[in-house]
């Protein structure tokens, strides 16, 4: 069988960090998800979208302008934990 992952205990990381690789000019990884690179010109609420991995670590795509400012990834077929939700909240608040 032919596989595109390394190891399948690693499978959502690994997708994620290959996300943020290929797209790193608009979002950067975090502990427990993704975050967008650059604060927003005009301050705001920030919005955190997020859910299990499934196939692939979709929510992540969801970051953007207009949307979310952060995706919390969790593993396949599973919700985030509320450890992840936690660690990725602080990334997107960018008070000076």
């Amino acid at each position: 069988m032919t596989r595109i992952f390394n190891d399948p205990a690693e499978f959502a990381e690994e997708a994620l960090a290959g996300f943020c690789d290929v797209h790193s000019d608009l979002v950067r990884q975090v502990p427990g998800g993704a975050v967008r690179r650059f604060r927003p010109a005009k301050p705001k609420v920030a919005v955190l979208a997020g859910g299990g991995s499934g196939h692939y670590p979709a929510f992540a795509g969801l970051i953007g302008s207009g949307l979310a400012d952060g995706a919390v990834v969790g593993n396949i077929f599973t919700s985030p934990s509320a450890q992840q939700a936690t660690a990725t909240t602080p990334e997107t608040s960018w008070i000076s």
